[in-house]
């Protein structure tokens, strides 16, 4: 991964922490769940693929206000986020990708199910 490549998926994980530690219901987040989305490929490899499909998901369960599906869709992401951490070979990004998933986790249990 270029330097360039590399800051920018920071600044972009950057983000995404400061979203789902924020309101997740807000413009701002549920905005940049279709960037998320759009900078994955539901074929993409690893988790790339399966973490496409569960932003989607969130996204749907976002807009029907589903807070059980919203938490259980949350607690997926923080585990192929985790676990995306260790395919990257990028320390940096590795960093932040744990950070994120164990954010993602986190948000999960202030939900009801």
């Amino acid at each position: 991964m270029s330097d360039s490549t590399s800051y920018a998926a920071g600044e972009a994980l950057n983000d995404a922490i400061q979203a789902v530690t924020g309101d997740l219901t807000a413009a701002p987040a549920t905005d940049q769940i279709d960037s998320w989305i759009g900078q994955l490929s539901l074929n993409g490899p690893g988790a790339q693929g399966k973490i496409a499909l569960e932003l989607q998901n969130l996204k749907d369960y976002l807009s029907t206000n589903d807070s059980a599906n919203i938490a259980h869709t949350l607690d997926a992401l923080g585990q192929l986020t985790t676990k995306a951490a260790d395919e990257d070979v990028d320390e940096d990004i590795s960093g932040k990708l744990r950070q994120l998933g164990a954010a993602l986790t986190a948000a999960s249990t202030s939900l009801p199910r």
